[in-house]
């Protein structure tokens, strides 16, 4: 698989588990490693109780008492990975090499948080691209420009999808991608969504019927949530890791994304792999019209 920062799944994944182990938890202790990894004062978040954690599009939001938040983004290469008091990675499945994790911290620790249980969160970036941010309202991330949640079944309504569909002549893969039409989804789910859908990825949005636009919406809420029951997609050759260090289990269900001339699961034909908006674009020109 080509490089992807983690979409809708993964930080979903990442959500749902550091609101299991991080609430109730005060933080004791920040360590910066790398300044251009954490942006704001550190000072400000020590000994404030974490209320929860929360998401929006592809950022985790970290909610702290005084109305002080923690925003994450990973960028391409981030790891969010949490170790309690003492505890040793159970991880015997990785080779080594850079998104290595059982040895914690490591060269690409870029910030650890350390809580009053002893446990501790790490903030690993191979190429420094993500950050976290502490921020006093929501509306810093840009939360205006973001477009409604893609597995959000009222919010990403039938009626909105062709609405924003019927305005535009641009290729439906790019439109759905376009986080301010639709929050979360990269390009691993929308080639993924389309093939089940069987809408190529080129076509113009607009000339997609209400049936077709129906069951793309269907399709792009379903893998969403299959992804998310599978903690995710990564490969040996992404940094996507749960908070344990553990791979995700989504790759092993992938359809399409990143087969370029492998058989099509649906009809035996050859997958074929094209650029739009610069981005690896893979379908099935028999399967997909």
């Amino acid at each position: 698989m080509s490089k992807n920062m983690p979409e809708l799944p993964e930080v979903e994944t990442i959500r749902l588990q550091l609101d299991n182990v991080l609430k109730g938890l005060r933080i004791n202790e920040v360590e910066v490693l790398t300044k251009k990894s954490f942006l704001g004062d550190s000072e400000k978040i020590k000994g404030k109780k974490i209320i929860g954690v929360r998401r929006r599009a592809k950022i985790t939001i970290i909610e702290l008492e005084g109305g002080i938040y923690l925003a994450i983004h990973l960028k391409l290469t981030g790891q969010l990975i949490y170790q309690k008091k003492n505890q040793k990675s159970k991880i015997k499945d990785q080779k080594d090499g850079p998104f290595e994790v059982r040895e914690l911290p490591n060269k690409f620790t870029r910030v650890s948080i350390s809580f009053d249980n002893g446990g501790k969160l790490y903030f690993n970036d191979l190429r420094i691209f993500g950050w976290i941010k502490v921020i006093k309202n929501i509306s810093e991330i840009g939360e205006d420009k973001l477009g409604p949640e893609a597995n959000d079944e009222k919010e990403f309504s039938l009626e909105y999808f062709i609405n924003i569909l019927n305005k535009t002549k641009k290729p439906v893969k790019l439109v759905i991608m376009d986080q301010e039409k639709l929050a979360g989804v990269g390009n691993i789910y929308a080639n993924e969504a389309l093939f089940m859908a069987g809408i190529l990825p080129n076509r113009p949005s607009n000339s997609l019927t209400v049936e077709e636009i129906s069951n793309l919406r269907n399709c792009i809420i379903k893998v969403l949530n299959e992804s998310i029951e599978h903690k995710g997609s990564s490969d040996e050759d992404e940094a996507y890791r749960q908070i344990t260090g553990e791979k995700g289990t989504h790759q092993n269900y992938i359809l399409v994304y990143g087969k370029s001339g492998q058989k099509c699961p649906r009809c035996g034909g050859t997958i074929k792999r094209i650029a739009l908006g610069g981005r690896g674009t893979f379908y099935c020109e028999k399967c997909q019209k």
